[in-house]
């Protein structure tokens, strides 16, 4: 059994949360805070050098001056070459009844580029020392400026004082980046209040408990009883033994792809299911870690049933909550033999399970449908005028879904289109596959916020056929293979795109439960949405409807 967190232990674990993020919000001074403890913060004074502020010392090379605008006083530090380290210093001392810093500046950034590492950009470094000078740890890690902060924006920061200091070095920096002009008005230091100081001392305790709680409540989850209903296609929808239709909502929970281990998976199946109110999951799997080949360039190969347990629990909680599984063949270009060697295998071990669907290839493309569906020569696309090399004979889509009915499963299968799963044209021209004692076949889309001609691509068939939208959504973070011109913005973006799902009644999972893997319905592994695409998911999965306004 769960046992709740005490309520005390509740609220030191949001204080925690919130103090420990970087934010954007107002500086304390504006709020009424204490007093700042770093000299001339908001570069007001003079020096010695009536051209530079006082308290404040230059070091290293590239450009530092002292800027005003608009009756406002600011430092601006410009990298003049790449590769240049530019900083500003303060050595701040520090009483011994100061247990925490809260720290805040207000900057913004223009053209800062990467250097040779992603480190090398615009931040604030932060060392204690002692009193003989000597460097006292722990020390905070840098806080690093937001590099597209072209309005002045605000960075806060929080931070325990180790026993033994007596000295706060802060450091604004251009770290080695290929370019880059930081401006910095305020910087503010101030005693941290006691009660946060209590609560950050918590935040590893409060962690380690909820980790726990969270595991416990995954297991209960996987020995639930299964009360998922099993689903066929009933034309143009998915209906049970009763006829009741049932239309899929969820998420991608990604990483069984790219990691044999996975990452944080069954706690994702859990907030999609529990707390966002999913009630399907699409799980991107492997082949080369199912049958324990590991996957290259890596060498070594996975515990191939450690592996698959991890996909029966992910089942089991599904199946518990009375939801789905959509099992995904994560693989690229075209069908192989290697692929059908996994869907005998997957397909056997799941056969008839009611909680599972087969989305048999993940992304086809660089191939005519007639090979998507029937199979035949799979062929690469020399430069300079050389011929064709065949590659490989793709078994086609048809061949996949021969190869899980040959096991007896009778489970619905997903197939996407091409040109990465976007168009499902050629199912109108005669390329819908055949289904040989099953309960049917779904199509598949994948579409982001660059993708145009929706009708055209895919809810041409939404009459004839279900539709799942297996991936799709929009970030700020723009893709480097698509032009930056044809990138939508999400906010624009989203609320059409669910407005149209909804309107057409398609099934769909939003991409991704993930914090790295992009478009992010996450911004951290506390499950926090991200506004310009997490945050609707989750209100739409939530029941909240969404107009389309524009059809793409």
């Amino acid at each position: 059994m769960k046992t709740a967190l005490p309520p005390a232990f509740c609220r030191f674990l949001a204080a925690a949360v919130a103090l420990l993020a970087l934010a954007a919000s107002p500086l304390r001074a504006e709020e009424g805070a204490l007093p700042n403890l770093a000299a001339n913060g908001a570069f007001t004074t003079a020096g010695e050098d009536p051209a530079w502020p006082a308290a404040w010392q230059k070091e290293k090379d590239g450009l530092m001056t002292w800027e005003t605008e608009n009756g406002k006083r600011f430092l601006r530090l410009v990298s003049q070459q790449p590769g240049q380290y530019v900083q500003v210093t303060q050595a701040v001392p520090l009483s011994p009844e100061i247990k925490g810093i809260d720290f805040a500046a207000r900057f913004r950034t223009a053209n800062v580029k990467f250097g040779a590492s992603f480190t090398c950009d615009a931040r604030v470094r932060f060392e204690f020392v002692d009193a003989a000078g000597a460097a006292v740890k722990p020390s905070p890690g840098d806080a690093v400026f937001d590099s597209h902060a072209k309005d002045w924006t605000v960075m806060t920061r929080q931070f325990l004082v180790p026993e033994g200091a007596a000295q706060l070095r802060v450091a604004l920096c251009l770290n080695h980046p290929a370019s880059g002009t930081l401006d910095v008005s305020e910087v503010r230091l101030t005693k941290m209040s006691q009660a946060d100081v209590d609560a950050i001392v918590m935040a590893p305790i409060l962690a380690a408990k909820k980790k726990a709680d969270d595991e416990a409540e995954v297991q209960r989850m996987v020995v639930l009883p299964p009360k998922t209903e099993a689903i066929k296609v009933a034309g143009n929808r998915l209906v049970t033994a009763k006829g009741t239709a049932v239309q899929l909502h969820g998420v991608n929970v990604c990483s069984l792809e790219w990691s044999a281990k996975g990452e944080n998976i069954p706690q994702s199946v859990k907030v999609a299911l529990v707390d966002w109110k999913a009630n399907a999951v699409r799980l991107p799997v492997f082949p080369g870690f199912w049958f324990g080949r590991g996957k290259p360039p890596q060498s070594t190969a996975n515990d191939a049933e450690a592996y698959r347990k991890i996909v029966d629990d992910v089942v089991a909680m599904a199946a518990g909550q009375g939801a789905y599984v959509i099992l995904d063949l994560h693989r690229f270009h075209a069908p192989e033999d290697r692929d059908v060697e996994f869907w005998k295998d997957a397909a056997a071990r799941y056969k008839n399970h009611p909680a599972v669907l087969f989305d048999i290839f993940n992304e086809a493309g660089g191939i005519s449908w007639d090979v998507w569906r029937n199979g035949g020569e799979v062929k690469d696309k020399p430069k300079g005028g050389a011929e064709p090399r065949v590659l490989f004979i793709s078994p086609g889509m048809q061949g996949l879904v021969n190869a899980v009915r040959e096991t007896g499963a009778r489970n619905i299968i997903i197939a996407g289109g091409l040109g990465s799963a976007y168009s499902l044209e050629g199912i109108l021209q005669g390329y819908a596959l055949d289904d040989k004692g099953g309960n049917g076949i779904m199509y598949a889309t994948h579409f982001y916020n660059w993708h145009r001609n929706w009708e055209k691509h895919f809810l041409g068939l939404a009459d004839k056929y279900p539709i799942f939208v297996g991936e799709f959504g929009a970030d700020i973070k723009k893709m480097p293979f698509v032009p930056a011109k044809n990138q939508e913005d999400p906010y624009t973006w989203v609320p059409d795109a669910l407005g149209m799902i909804q309107k057409y009644n398609l099934n769909w999972t939003a991409f991704c439960l993930h914090p790295k893997s992009t478009p992010v319905l996450i911004k951290n592994w506390n499950y926090e949405p991200t506004p310009f695409w997490g945050d609707f998911v989750k209100r739409a999965l939530a029941g909240e409807r969404f107009p389309m306004k524009n059809l793409r």
